[in-house]
């Protein structure tokens, strides 16, 4: 796969060239380039527009210790071998992974994947969640849906686990939850699931509103399922927690 080196920049029309994804030769033309940051895994994030749909594109150039391509292509295969069931459901269609590698010693080699736009942050912390309202949606609604979001994929069927789970991830897009950035998710055989069979909110051990215990089969035994229980409020701290985190206890 391969495209322009050139670093995406607003005033430039942009041709990739996708390679066995659709045909030999299929031609990728984006218009609109707009950056929006760089994070801190050395990506640029632009948006951009894709045959008239509005994209995401994750670009990076690599480094002398450069990791940034390796986790773009890890990226792109966990999309591909994990999310299909929820492109342009609960996570952003995914539009290929595009490389360029130079065999040029003073060129560098660039890469990037491009996905579905889709919306803004929700919040800026989880733990807003409880009290956001999206659209027609009632309160509590989005947040009920972003944890059966993640009940589901940690599920069998997705089999994954996010690594990076925080407001940044969970957008809002026309009043549904989308989850993005699995550049650090990896492949989870959650106990949580094998311990209910079937886990939702109702055979939850872990039940809202009630103090969260230590993480064991009367909560819930996945470290991720756990923290978001907490940083989400769906469950109260404990006064173990309390402590542990540095906040006064009276």
């Amino acid at each position: 796969m391969s495209l322009s080196s050139d670093i995406p920049d607003a005033t430039e029309i942009h041709r990739l060239l996708r390679i066995g994804a659709v045909k030999d030769n299929d031609r990728v033309t984006l218009t609109d380039v707009t950056f929006l940051k760089n994070t801190e895994h050395k990506h640029s994030i632009f948006k951009a527009k894709l045959s008239g749909k509005d994209v995401i594109v994750k670009f990076t150039y690599e480094d002398d210790d450069d990791l940034a391509i390796p986790r773009l292509q890890h990226e792109s295969e966990i999309y591909v071998d994990h999310l299909k069931p929820l492109w342009g459901v609960h996570v952003p269609t995914f539009y290929g992974f595009y490389m360029y590698e130079s065999s040029d010693f003073d060129e560098l080699s660039c890469a990037c994947i491009v996905l579905q736009y889709c919306g803004e942050p929700a919040v800026s912390n989880l733990s807003q969640l409880n009290d956001y309202c999206s659209n027609e949606y009632g309160i509590k609604q989005f947040r009920n849906d972003t944890m059966d979001l993640v009940l589901r994929l940690h599920s069998p069927e997705i089999g994954l686990e996010h690594d990076a789970l925080n407001a940044a991830h969970v957008l809002d897009f026309e009043g549904k939850p989308f989850l993005i950035d699995f550049g650090g998710a990896e492949p989870h055989e959650c106990l949580a699931w094998k311990r209910a069979g079937q886990l939702t909110r109702e055979t939850l051990p872990a039940k809202e509103g009630r103090v969260l215990g230590p993480l064991s089969s009367k909560t819930v035994m996945c470290y991720e399922l756990w923290d978001f229980l907490e940083f989400t409020r769906y469950c109260l701290p404990s006064m173990s927690t309390l402590k542990m985190r540095g906040m006064n206890v009276v």
